[in-house]
């Protein structure tokens, strides 16, 4: 199996059903008890596993839970977008996406980690994508802002091997956010920040509109269990309140047909693709650390002093070309 979570399937979970957790407390990556059936039910056993039978190999197969092969579709369908932004590109994009917007989300989702993971590799990229479609938000918008807001005001190197950027880590390429109708909350506020800080597009269909939030004790209880939320705060800019009710409006619409993605189309990661690549062309490598200039020459000059001259006026002529 595949995956982490207490629910059923694979991953040490508690829950019941095939994978690597039978349901009755097995080890992580303990071969499932082949005893308990899908239901948790204990199934009578025939003895001890036979490897032939009538000159056949015999395979003994542990179905996984829905919910375990949802995370592997899920993988999958991640690794294929990937793909097919780095073939579209010619390797030139990164796509990034982003479940959620939490620090620590429940089962395997730490968007911290998604980030970074997914981020840093592709810090020398021309372009990158990320998909924050169907990501019902959290609380990391400000931590991924800053990561992108990096600026190399400066390079520095060592004498052998390619410069580097102060600020270290600062993403120098172009950058769009993939959003549609499913983009709600905190991932709302994220691809707002890069519209109202000028640092990239944004892509696909006008956000949920939900931005609203509350501190405190998020839910007070009623005597009858149920229980409700006090709105305690809300987004505003230049003078007026933004997100609530409204959405984030991306700079370029574009609505997925659903026949079409269906059939495995995804015309708003074409359209970011399209995007990125026109603006690459027009600045051309504009995301690559400049060459470092040529060493001068600082050696002071012994037999020009020894004939009275002055041996150091051809180090202060280079020193003029290569200080700034």
């Amino acid at each position: 199996g595949a995956g982490a979570g207490a629910g059923a399937g694979a991953g040490a979970g508690a829950g019941t059903g095939a994978g690597n957790g039978d349901g009755n407390g097995s080890k992580p990556g303990a071969h499932p008890n082949p005893a308990v059936d899908r239901r948790g039910v204990h199934a009578p056993t025939a003895g001890p596993e036979k490897k032939m039978i009538s000159g056949l190999k015999n395979v003994v197969v542990t179905p996984l839970s829905h919910e375990s092969c949802s995370v592997l579709k899920a993988a999958d369908a991640l690794n294929n977008r990937r793909g097919y932004v780095a073939k579209q590109s010619n390797d030139a994009l990164a796509y990034v996406y982003l479940e959620d917007m939490e620090q620590m989300g429940e089962g395997s989702s730490n968007s911290f980690d998604d980030f970074a993971a997914q981020f840093y590799p592709a810090i020398r990229k021309a372009g990158l994508i990320i998909d924050v479609r169907r990501n019902a938000g959290g609380n990391i918008d400000t931590w991924i802002l800053e990561r992108l807001r990096r600026v190399a005001w400066m390079f520095n190197t060592q004498r052998a091997g390619p410069g580097d950027t102060t600020m270290q880590y600062a993403f120098r390429g172009k950058v769009a956010v993939l959003v549609d109708e499913m983009t709600s909350s905190d991932a709302e506020i994220f691809a707002a920040g890069v519209q109202q800080l000028g640092l990239g597009n944004v892509v696909g269909a006008r956000t949920w509109g939900g931005a609203v939030g509350y501190s405190s004790n998020p839910e007070l209880a009623l005597v009858d269990g149920s229980g409700f939320t006090i709105p305690s705060f809300g987004p505003y800019v230049g003078g007026k309140w933004m997100i609530e009710q409204r959405g984030v409006v991306p700079d370029i619409e574009i609505a997925n047909d659903p026949v079409a993605t269906f059939n495995g189309k995804d015309a708003q990661l074409d359209a970011a693709v399209k995007h990125l690549m026109g603006l690459i062309a027009k600045t051309p490598n504009a995301e690559k650390v400049p060459t470092k200039p040529t060493y001068p020459d600082w050696s002071f000059d012994r037999e020009t002093c020894k004939a009275g001259g002055d041996g150091g006026s051809d180090a202060r002529e280079q020193r003029k070309g290569v200080l700034a």
